[in-house]
């Protein structure tokens, strides 16, 4: 049978010997205005929360201790915590795996920063750090998913590094060196192979001897 219960002005139900003791409801529930909540911890134990608002604000009051960091954390242990979070200081969003409940601690890496823009040229087109602190792109340089194919218009460098290439199955390596008879100072390592790549000058000096 349905009951209602009206009244004039606030309704409290409050627990006082001794005060901490709880107020339980053992069903289902509908509050059809808004809920407040008021205290230092709200738990919420469900096995799935259904939220329709498709942003949810954390840090509302962004004061004291959790001005300049807010985010999202998730445990890892007892006392451990992974964690997302926006810091206001750099304007970025970084990533931790090892913070505590206060999300200050740790080493966070950054993934982005608040001022990020679009690559230019075409969708396939490489991003790469613009060198201010944003994204960049160019239609010289691309990579198309389909074919695995990756285009430069513009100039490849190889710089020294001093090692031998490592020769990969089915594949060649290519690195740079100091310039041997080859002239080039541009070797390759395949299965088969390791060598100089010759320059035209060299291939004819070698005609004449040879």
């Amino acid at each position: 049978m349905t009951s209602y219960k009206r009244i004039d002005g606030d309704y409290y139900i409050q627990t006082i010997d001794p005060p901490t003791q709880k107020v339980y409801i053992d069903t289902d529930t509908t509050v059809s205005g808004n809920l407040t909540v008021q205290g230092n911890l709200t738990y919420i134990n469900v096995d799935e929360l259904n939220v329709k608002d498709p942003f949810i604000l954390v840090n509302s009051s962004n004061t004291g201790s959790y001005a300049s960091n807010s985010g999202l954390l998730t445990h890892r242990t007892a006392s451990n915590f992974a964690g997302l979070r926006y810091n206001n200081n750099t304007a970025q969003w970084e990533l931790t795996s090892s913070t505590d409940t206060t999300g200050l601690t740790g080493s966070w890496t950054p993934i982005a920063t608040g001022n990020t823009v679009v690559p230019g040229g075409s969708n396939t087109a490489v991003q790469f750090n613009n060198g201010d602190g944003t994204f960049g792109g160019n239609a010289g340089l691309t990579f198309d998913y389909a074919t695995s194919e990756l285009t430069l218009d513009g100039t490849l460098v190889l710089e020294y590094n001093g090692a031998t290439p490592t020769a990969i199955g089915n594949a060649a390596t290519i690195t740079s060196d100091v310039p041997g008879s080859g002239g080039t100072g541009i070797y390759f390592n395949n299965d088969a192979n390791q060598d100089e790549l010759i320059s035209k000058s060299k291939a004819i000096v070698f005609s004449i001897i040879f």
